[in-house]
């Protein structure tokens, strides 16, 4: 592939819900078996077309920092601190780091999928729109039952997957995209207009997902963590 991409891997958040492992640590850097989540997601890009990652950080930015220049990489690692901001304005502060005719991928830092990258981009490419995003069946954490019209309950499922599609964060965006778009400040409100202007295209992964915000999540990743290895 001819087209050079560079990622912006969302590390920012303040990650509340994991108090109060992320008092001292942003949430990308606690440790799963002896690395930081970070890493077994870098790890999984370094096999990519992906030029250089540029880390959208914000909430403890000196230990993201600190842990770049402990732990090395294939490919260039520039830190922009944006500060206490939005996910759409850090993917804005990351753009000067993108010239034109460069491409970018978003990722968010505490989520991993069994997902092939290079295959993204393909898909990205193939369907030649300016945007894409990565989307997973959803799982219902609830058992889920149908009752009649009399309130008899007659079906039961334990934690079904069901016919909606989420977002697993991975997304593809034209560089040209940002030339002359609206001013957002919330990037739900930028995927919406994406969808309005039929420049959104889905990219279907059947395989798994983590998103880590609670300890349960946290929990499932670390049992599991061998598939990224």
């Amino acid at each position: 592939m001819d087209k050079k991409i560079k990622a912006i891997i969302l590390c920012g958040g303040k990650g509340l819900r994991l108090r109060p492992r992320t008092l001292d640590v942003p949430k990308p850097l606690i440790q799963i078996k002896g690395k930081p989540m970070l890493e077994y997601l870098i790890n999984q890009l370094e096999m990519s077309s992906i030029s250089e990652y540029i880390i959208a950080a914000g909430y403890k930015s000196e230990k993201i920092s600190d842990y770049f220049l402990q732990t090395k990489f294939k490919k260039k690692v520039t830190i922009v601190d944006s500060g206490d901001v939005s996910i759409m304005l850090r993917i804005k502060d990351c753009l000067k780091e993108i010239k034109n005719g460069e491409d970018l991928m978003v990722l968010y830092g505490d989520t991993l999928a069994d997902i092939n990258i290079n295959n993204i981009h393909d898909s990205f490419y193939k369907n030649k729109k300016k945007s894409l995003v990565a989307l997973c069946k959803f799982k219902s954490p609830f058992g889920i039952m149908d009752i009649d019209q009399n309130n008899m309950v007659n079906n039961y499922q334990e934690k079904p997957v069901l016919d909606k599609w989420i977002n697993i964060g991975y997304f593809m965006f034209s560089g040209s995209l940002f030339r002359n778009i609206p001013d957002f400040n919330k990037f739900e409100d930028f995927l919406s207009y994406l969808i309005e202007i039929n420049e959104l295209v889905a990219y279907t992964h059947n395989g798994i997902h983590y998103t880590v915000n609670t300890e349960k999540e946290l929990q499932d990743l670390t049992e599991n963590i061998e598939i990224f290895n």
